[in-house]
């Protein structure tokens, strides 16, 4: 008799004596039925006009008290109703308006904002304008608008108006956008270059945590003191923000405090470094260092003239020295890598070449909030803005387009080469892992036959044509097999070999086969830990027919599958990890093996 999984019970409505099902699922949080959900919604001044989805989903509803039509959030209406406050935003800011107009007498600005100032100040920051919300319309009086691009009608001021709508939000996400498709977005501390890498305990650590832990990690790990050799376990986390000894910390600040005691009892004229650089009225064997009187004044070896405390000056040393210091290693670092410590490479290639006069690229700050010329090289379209502007809100690539930075077209060319034109939006107008409205279409470049349609972050993720992928292999094993030609020169995915020689099978196939230099042919396997965690008797059988056959065989396991029973000169088992994948450096420690063998090879002959 067939056995069937019970049914799950649904979850009910948190109101006290109501048993009705629940709108939508939650863990932590209370829910509620449609009716229950509507009667909150009257609670804060308005009425559903489109059913309920979920609690943060877009919902239209009409204001009870002034008709206003508007998409609201219903997580938005009960952090209203919290606060005893009505949602609708167009009673809100007409309100709160007036109450500013009254504040300020006669001081307010009443001039009426004409309608076709208001229009075009929508349009311009991609929305349609209904209407104005008040009659005459002052500053700061609200205004009726609808996004083009998502339709959310909104009332808002002109200056919100002005950053656009939410569902045009650009986020600057290099980290996440410029990574190369397929790839894991992790902050691996083996890869981070930091100084708590000296602390790393790597003898009570195993080699797992090491390859896979990240940068914010929360778990403990094992330490060892550089200077005192005490090995002690603490966050991982913890130690990245601070690196601190248990018994050395509290020496280092023992001596600290004891040596500023001291300095509050030393005067200024005992102290050479400050006493040759002291420059103030006061007489210096009056004023001690640790002193908290007044600023002094010094005179610098530059001739700089600071004021600050003396015992600031005597571990600190001149700040005008090391603002200048700070300035030029900024310009330098610029000078090698524009991008450091300045504009992202987008923006700056949009430098205009003529109309900033004799303000240099490199000493602009991404901060800047002065007005430069910019220059969009695709279309030729020119405009004034800050760079501090261009980093924020909607962070436009050319304003009159209205194309994005960090957009799908800048940063994989050739996925936007495959981007159909029937799409509503251009390759410059989404991000690689943004939402659409739509379901994007694609055209494949190998075969313009091939169409289908997939979310932006799927293809920014590796995903290709549907109809020219390999079938049968995983995206990692793919990786490994692209890492592969670009190591070799030339591998082959999924190859059926025979070979009189093999005693379980007719043929096997192959994860990935390569021509070597030497005179042996490489086969490389991929052992999933899922699929493989039973297929120890297969892979040790293929393995071995392989070998038979005059392969190498390099078999990359997955952490934690136990190494196979093998021994033999031409087989090799590397650990991967299915958290961290890192295809290339995997597979360089394949062909780095690869090149040990066959330079031993050549010795003996």
């Amino acid at each position: 008799m067939s056995s069937m999984s019970p049914r799950k019970t649904p979850q009910l409505c948190s109101e006290p004596g109501c048993g009705q099902p629940a709108a939508f699922s939650t863990r932590t949080k209370s829910t509620w039925c449609d009716a229950h959900i509507t009667k909150m919604l009257r609670q804060g001044g308005l009425e559903p006009l489109e059913p309920f989805t979920k609690p943060k989903a877009w919902r239209l509803t009409r204001c009870l008290a002034c008709g206003c039509e508007a998409h609201y959030r219903f997580e938005y209406t009960l952090e209203k109703n919290a606060y005893g406050e009505a949602t609708c935003r167009a009673c809100y800011w007409r309100q709160w308006a007036q109450e500013a107009r009254q504040a300020m007498g006669a001081y307010a600005d009443l001039s009426p904002v004409p309608e076709a100032k208001a229009r075009e100040h929508a349009e311009k920051n991609g929305y349609d304008y209904l209407s104005a919300l008040t009659t005459p319309s002052f500053s700061d009086d609200p205004h009726h608008v609808r996004c083009r691009y998502c339709g959310r009608l909104s009332a808002a001021r002109l200056g919100d108006i002005a950053f656009g709508c939410q569902c045009q939000t650009n986020p600057r996400r290099e980290r996440q956008t410029s990574k190369p498709a397929g790839s894991k977005q992790r902050d691996l501390l083996k890869d981070s270059e930091l100084p708590v890498l000296d602390w790393w305990d790597h003898e009570h650590n195993d080699v797992a945590t090491w390859e896979t832990v990240t940068v914010k990690a929360r778990r403990e790990a094992a330490w060892r003191c550089p200077d005192c050799d005490l090995r002690f376990t603490k966050r991982i986390l913890d130690m990245v923000n601070m690196r601190e000894c248990p018994e050395c910390e509290p020496k280092r600040r023992a001596e600290w405090e004891a040596q500023y005691a001291r300095y509050q009892v030393t005067p200024v004229a005992d102290v050479p470094e400050l006493l040759a650089a002291w420059d103030d009225d006061e007489d210096p064997r009056t004023v001690m260092v640790a002193d908290y009187g007044p600023q002094r004044r010094f005179r610098c070896p530059r001739g700089h003239h600071p004021r600050l405390s003396p015992h600031t000056y005597l571990r600190h040393g001149c700040p005008s020295c090391r603002g200048q210091d700070t300035l030029a290693e900024r310009i330098e670092a610029v000078e090698i890598d524009p991008e450091a410590f300045g504009l992202n490479a987008e923006i700056a290639a949009q430098w205009h070449p003529t109309k900033n006069g004799k303000t240099e690229l490199s000493k602009v700050s991404p901060g800047s909030r002065k007005l430069m010329w910019w220059r969009n090289p695709d279309c030729g379209h020119e405009w004034q803005e800050t760079p501090a502007r261009r980093e924020q809100g909607q962070r436009l690539r050319c304003p009159e387009c209205r194309t994005i930075l960090d957009s799908l077209a800048y940063h994989f060319p050739e996925l936007a080469a495959e981007w159909s034109p029937a799409n509503a939006l251009s390759a410059w107008q989404v991000r690689p892992t943004g939402q659409t409205l739509f379901a994007p279409a694609w055209i494949c470049s190998a075969n313009p036959d091939h169409a289908w349609q997939a979310a932006l972050s799927s293809r920014a993720n590796g995903s290709g044509c549907p109809e020219c992928r390999e079938h049968g292999k995983s995206r990692i094993e793919l990786d490994h097999w692209s890492a592969a030609e670009r190591a070799f020169g030339r591998a082959s995915s999924g190859q059926s070999v025979r070979h009189e020689a093999f005693a379980r099978r007719a043929n096997w196939l192959v994860d990935i086969t390569v021509e070597t230099a030497g005179a042996q042919k490489l086969a490389i396997e991929y052992d999933g830990c899922y699929w493989h965690a039973d297929k120890t008797d297969l892979d040790i059988e293929k393995s071995r027919d392989l070998l038979a056959a005059g392969y190498m065989v390099a078999r990359l396991r997955e952490h934690p599958l136990p190494p196979l029973p093998i021994d033999d000169p031409s087989y090799a088992e590397f650990v991967v990890y299915s958290a961290t994948p890192t295809p290339d450096e995997t597979i360089e420690r394949v062909r780095a093996w690869v090149s040990r063998r066959d330079e031993g090879a050549g010795a003996q002959r």
